[in-house]
């Protein structure tokens, strides 16, 4: 028997019958209740979705809560045997979960097949290998003395002490919909490694992968509540998770919004808390850099993934000697790489927006920068046959699917600074592009904002290059690259793209509580 055949994964979303997973069963929502999600290439109807509420939260977080004590006592080589069979898994049906994540998110399959199902596997294995080799713990000895308030006799010992890192408990893990099932396993993988059990509530946008893993779940040998999967919207199912008096720690990336609300009812409950939150990352481009490769890496930290990624770039600062140069060269590269449609297409670049709320939000920025006097681009090549029409808001009609929610890559330049265009996150293929004269006026161009999660910075002179990284306020700074990740290296963000940091060591920190003995 083929794995897929022990899975049964569907080739079609359509025929995805999404249930809630709670203590090994699948079981339909308490209140009878379900919302109906879109296929975003098309706009037709796709799978209902459980439309979970605070009975169904407690049901999962009292199942994982009885499951904590077998399986944080269980070896770590057995609990990381589970989780590489789940990597297998994710693996062995790698084509089959993209197909289904494409159809669900708007994503290209190829993107979803070749980086974020291996990530997904790669997560597993990582984590696995971590707790079967060992958390790194500190070790002490020195010379001490007894107090004087000691009932001993006061006289000169060794004292010998170490830590110890233990599981935390039921941990609610609630995941964006810009890379569902990636997501869900980033978090998923460090937590249940290190002998947490925990509850899943998934984007009700993007539950089909995340259901899916139901099914690998299971079918790993995963054991009854350990994992528990519960979909539904924030208010009524993230909202209650989070207040949970049962659940010790919540691991949340989404928007900056939804994350301080977050992190003030988690806070006030004394619960551990990681926010990786919204990002509006900018670029620095000097006039002494690569500049092939700095465009050619900026179309992509503009435009992939639907501009979809907190990570994107979608501030860049061009040096002004080479500004015009860097726009001609921009718009050249976007209108010959970036193609948009199909997302079944392995020639498409990026697909859809995520919904068609979403799209109207981010077509909002587009008439904002028209009504402010900056200019507009939409950077469409005008022999893309497949393009039946722009709109004067960027939307896109492909033809063959007329009624999905595609947007043009867009290009805006005369903004200002002060301009929420270069304020806030619009999360869509639309890039501002700024001149700046000094490197002082970059660094602090870069930094007038209320985020930090990421940026690059351009240039050839290596020193100039980690003085000017240095001074940036982000979390994550590349130099002459962009989205190239070390598993060893910690993620997460400043200010209003969050707290805490996770990723390898860092998420084995933040998922157990560390005693000193």
């Amino acid at each position: 028997m083929t794995m897929s055949n022990v899975l049964n994964i569907p080739a079609n979303a359509k025929d995805v019958k999404i249930m809630n997973y709670i203590n090994g069963e699948w079981m339909p929502p308490t209140s009878g209740s379900y919302m109906m999600s879109y296929n975003p290439a098309t706009g037709e109807e796709m799978t209902p979705i459980p439309d979970s509420m605070d009975k169904d939260i407690d049901n999962a977080v009292c199942a994982a809560k009885n499951a904590f004590p077998m399986w944080s006592m269980m070896p770590a080589v057995e609990r990381a045997a589970i989780m590489n069979r789940v990597a297998d898994m994710i693996e062995e049906n790698c084509q089959q979960l993209a197909m289904l994540e494409s159809q669900d998110q708007g994503k290209p399959v190829m993107s979803a097949a070749m980086k974020d199902m291996p990530s997904c596997a790669n997560f597993f294995r990582q984590f696995a290998k971590y707790v079967v080799d060992g958390i790194m713990e500190t070790k002490s000895t020195s010379n001490a003395m007894m107090t004087n308030m000691s009932t001993t006799k006061r006289e000169p010992y060794m004292m010998m002490a170490t830590t110890q890192h233990v599981p935390s408990g039921v941990a609610g893990l609630i995941t964006p919909w810009n890379f569902p099932m990636q997501m869900v396993c980033e978090k998923l993988a460090p937590c249940i490694a290190v002998g947490n059990t925990c509850v899943v509530k998934p984007s009700e946008m993007t539950s089909v992968t995340a259901f899916m893993m139901t099914q690998i779940m299971e079918a790993a040998g995963m054991p009854a509540g350990v994992v528990n999967f519960v979909f539904g919207t924030g208010p009524k199912a993230g909202e209650p998770l989070v207040k949970h008096k049962d659940v010790r720690l919540i691991s949340f990336t989404g928007g900056s919004l939804t994350g301080s609300r977050i992190g003030a009812m988690a806070g006030g409950m004394y619960k551990r808390v990681s926010l990786e939150l919204g990002g509006k990352n900018p670029s620095i481009v000097f006039n002494d850099c690569d500049m092939n490769h700095a465009v050619a890496t900026n179309v992509r930290a503009a435009f992939q993934n639907q501009g979809e990624i907190c990570l994107c770039c979608s501030r860049q600062y061009v040096q002004r000697d080479v500004y015009d140069m860097y726009l001609q060269m921009f718009r050249k590269m976007t209108m010959e790489e970036v193609m948009v449609g199909d997302p079944s297409n392995p020639k498409t670049f990026y697909g859809p927006m995520v919904s068609k709320q979403h799209m109207e939000k981010v077509m909002s920025y587009i008439r904002l920068a028209r009504e402010e006097g900056a200019k507009v681009e939409f950077l469409v090549n005008p022999s893309d046959k497949m393009v039946m029409n722009v709109s004067k808001d960027g939307m896109m009609t492909i033809k063959g699917m007329e009624n999905g929610y595609y947007m043009a890559p867009t290009l805006i330049t005369g903004m200002k600074q002060n301009s929420r265009l270069m304020q806030e996150e619009i999360f869509g293929p639309v890039v501002c592009v700024m001149p700046f004269k000094t490197e002082e006026e970059a660094v602090q161009m870069a930094n007038d904002t209320q985020y930090g999660l990421g940026a690059c910075v351009w240039t050839m002179d290596k020193m100039k290059m980690m003085r000017v990284m240095k001074q940036i306020n982000a979390g994550t700074v590349w130099g002459n690259d962009w989205l190239n990740t070390d598993e060893c290296m910690p993620f997460g963000g400043m200010g209003c793209s969050g707290t805490s940091r996770e990723h390898g060591p860092w998420s084995l920190e933040f998922y157990t509580e560390t005693k000193a003995l």
